[in-house]
């Protein structure tokens, strides 16, 4: 059955609830071809050509002629168009010319370094050494990569812990590094690119200390900037090259939305279901599929509840695939689907970036993942051989999920979002200007890698003694290396162990942050499907205390915040709304959970906490709001506190639009007076102390933010108001008040549509 009809049947099958919202067609498109001068070398095009590849791309061929002239690059084009060609060329030339010159490949995850490994090895090129250097590579594998290797891949997180702090061994490397390259750049956001980019910036440092100062290639699926991002990850001016023209084969894009369940509040069926029913339709009919989940849990989920429903002869090719495996198991599973020996896998992003699975013929995204950039690479999975291929995007519950159901659109013709970074947070600042000093002593022209936040930072570490003066330079004072506490995948506070006491066993960590909110005396806590129930905290020891139970209940915590406003950096108006963007302080204190039943959400009990508040300086973007709005859109006093919390909750929920982040990396406040701005404000604050960059997006996208906001809830055919809309995942307070209906009279009358 092709997919045409496959998909036309999904819409007849009574067995299949959800619905069809909308079907795209991308038509096929052909190659543009592109030289180089001088050509590539004998050796090197045989070995090409070996593969197939007789012709660059053009933006291939671009690409190349840039990282040629030792041009910093950014190399920006879609899933499966052939990134990686474009800087491995110059890296084999180079290594042709001079098999002592090396290379730093730097991937977001270690899947994708063995992918690169493996299309390196492919090449045969003579003198020609790539090893991998992560955490999965043994204590010999890694002393014989730093003697015998000129290719090394590896991540930030080797770079930070491993390479940088050990310096010293791999000197002869860096005596000889010409190009560095950092793939799937547009996934270091947030707090986590802000940490890659204070990495990047040491290498740098470390560079010139051995006489080198390499090319630096990103590569990136389409962001919204490019150049702006590359820029403030590696300090160097770049030059950008946009543009796809690898061939592709037609593909269908569906959304597919999960229906709403009768009786009881307003609730669609689970996203999960109907993504295995979709996967499990493809896999009977022979279709090579994948399906994306965005954690671990609904990966593994997915995989169980296929396979039970599969026969045994199809439900032996299928797989799931997530972090946390061992590295073997791993190896094995993308063996085995680049070989086209599994008709299916369930995993999680870990093989969204640019990996090569073989032939696809359909990608299952089970909930918008966050980002059009990943969308696109979850969809471009399929299809990589360029024939007729299948997308579907299963819509979740969620505000943004069914914003893009109900406005497809907006999915395939908006441009795609800014990731955003803030090297400047002083926390991130400070770590990385204590791991630089522990690298090599810090001197005062080193602000030239490190930034000129780095003096005001070397000053507070001299203060806490962790930096002394000698001879004109800074040195690391303390016997421990810094590098080994500071994380940069998270905000850098301190983390809780999470101890299962019954087995003696450690679980996880948890940062301080979710702590007191997931992890509370009583919360129900889960881990890898199982359950457990938390019996203690011990502050001191940053323990969190939990035996295995299976309860028929959930919990959800209670949390009162106070903002207060330290600085206001900019404002403008919005419609008849004020709007602010500035620094404040956050002072989160979780006081009561309750306990629910699972199913019909029956509140069992209420119990109050006697937990300490959590305080966090970070960047903040408000609205302060004119009495007249609240007359004008007639709603009335008592109606305020709901009508601005749902406000505030859409307004989260929607941000994700126009920068890439996630409802999780945001916080919100609404109040109907606020002491310091004199009237109703909501707040929208990120929840890494510091920042993440996310609020300038905020505030530059004021009006076109709040107007989406506006059409979102306007649009939800619910009438009080539920999980697409205006209900939070997260929210402290129950999610009560809320009032639908006010915040759409309302956001109307603010933007001036009455």
């Amino acid at each position: 059955m092709d997919l045409d009809t496959l998909v036309q049947a999904w819409v007849e099958e009574p067995d299949l609830k959800g619905d069809l919202a909308h079907l795209e067609r991308l038509p096929a498109r052909p190659a543009i071809f592109g030289e180089v001068d001088p050509p590539l070398s004998g050796a090197l095009a045989q070995r090409l050509a070996e593969q197939g590849i007789e012709r660059l791309y053009r933006h291939q061929a671009r690409a190349v002629r840039s990282i040629r002239s030792g041009t910093h690059t950014v190399l920006v084009s879609g899933t499966a168009s052939g990134k990686s060609l474009g800087y491995q060329i110059p890296m084999v030339e180079a290594i042709l010319a001079s098999p002592r010159t090396t290379s730093l490949l730097i991937f977001p995850t270690k899947a994708l370094a063995q992918d690169q490994l493996r299309s390196l090895t492919r090449l045969r090129i003579p003198g020609l050494v790539a090893a991998t250097y992560d955490g999965d590579t043994s204590s010999e594998d890694r002393a014989w990569a730093r003697r015998h290797a000129n290719i090394i891949l590896t991540n930030p997180d080797m770079l930070h812990y491993g390479m940088l702090p050990n310096h010293g061994k791999w000197a002869d490397f860096f005596l000889r590094l010409r190009f560095v390259v950092i793939d799937e750049m547009h996934v270091l956001r947030g707090i986590f690119g802000s940490h890659v980019a204070h990495v990047l910036r040491r290498l740098r440092r470390i560079a010139s200390h051995y006489g080198t100062e390499p090319t630096m290639v990103f590569a990136s699926a389409t962001i919204g900037n490019p150049a702006e991002l590359a820029e403030r990850l590696s300090g160097h001016s770049v030059e950008v090259l946009q543009g796809d023209d690898s061939p592709r084969g037609a593909k269908l894009i569906a959304l597919w939305n999960p229906p709403l369940v009768e009786g009881g509040p307003r609730r669609r069926r689970s996203a999960m279901a109907e993504a295995t029913d979709l996967f499990v339709d493809l896999v009977r009919n022979q279709q090579h599929t994948i399906v994306f989940s965005r954690s671990r849990k609904a990966t593994e989920l997915i995989y169980t509840w296929s396979k039970d429903r599969l026969d045994e002869s199809l439900s032996e090719r299928i797989a799931p695939y997530r972090g946390g495996y061992l590295p073997a198991d791993r190896r094995r599973i993308e063996a085995a689907l680049f070989a086209g020996e599994l008709l299916g896998v369930t995993a999680t992003n870990a093989l969204e970036l640019g990996i090569d699975v073989g032939h696809l013929d359909a990608a299952i995204i089970n909930t918008f993942p966050g980002t059009l950039a990943s969308f696109w690479q979850q969809a471009g999975r399929a299809g990589r051989s360029q024939e007729h291929s299948l997308a579907v995007l299963v819509g979740g519950e969620d505000a943004l999920d069914q914003y893009y159901m109900t406005h497809p659109r907006q999915l395939f013709t908006r441009p795609p979002e800014a990731a955003v970074i803030n090297p400047d947070n002083p926390l991130v600042v400070e770590a990385h200007t204590a791991c630089a000093a522990h690298e090599l002593p810090l001197r005062p022209d080193d602000h030239k890698f490190l930034g000129d936040r780095m003096e005001e930072a070397a000053n507070r570490l001299v203060q806490t003694g962790d930096l002394r003066l000698r001879q004109g330079s800074l040195y690391w004072a303390r016997r421990s290396r810094p590098a080994a506490s500071v994380s940069i995948r998270s905000s850098g506070g301190s983390s809780f162990s999470v101890v299962d006491v019954a087995a003696n066993e450690l679980l996880g960590t948890l940062e301080e942050s979710q702590t007191f909110n997931q992890a509370h005396p009583g919360a129900v806590y889960l881990h890898q499907g199982d359950t457990f129930v938390v019996d203690g905290l011990d502050l001191a020891l940053r323990e969190v205390r939990v035996h295995p139970e299976k309860v028929g209940y959930y919990t959800q915590s209670q949390e009162e915040k106070y903002l207060e406003i330290l600085q206001t950096r900019d404002r403008r108006p919005v419609g008849r709304l004020r709007q602010h963007v500035g620094s404040v302080r956050v002072e989160s204190h979780v006081v009561a959970f309750k306990r629910k039943r699972i199913g019909s959400g029956e509140v069992l009990t209420f119990d109050a906490l006697d937990l300490p508040p959590i305080e966090f300086e970070t960047d903040a973007v408000w609205w302060t709001i004119p009495d007249d709005v609240y007359s004008g859109a007639c709603v009335d006093h008592h109606d305020v506190p709901g009508t601005l919390h749902a406000a505030e909750h859409a307004a989260i929920a929607m941000l994700p639009l126009f920068a890439i982040c996630d409802r999780w990396d945001i916080g919100g406040l609404s109040t109907p007076f606020h002491p310091e701005t004199g009237t109703g404000t909501i707040f929208i604050y990120e929840a890494y102390p510091g920042g993440a960059g996310i609020s300038a997006i905020a505030f530059a996208t004021g009006l076109d933010h709040l107007e989406a906001t506006r059409e979102m809830v306007d649009g939800c055919p619910c009438e009080d108001g539920c999980p697409s809309c205006v209900q939070s995942p997260k929210c402290g307070n129950f999610n009560e008040p809320l009032s639908k209906d006010g915040a759409v009279r309302f956001l109307e009358t603010a933007l001036g549509d009455r």
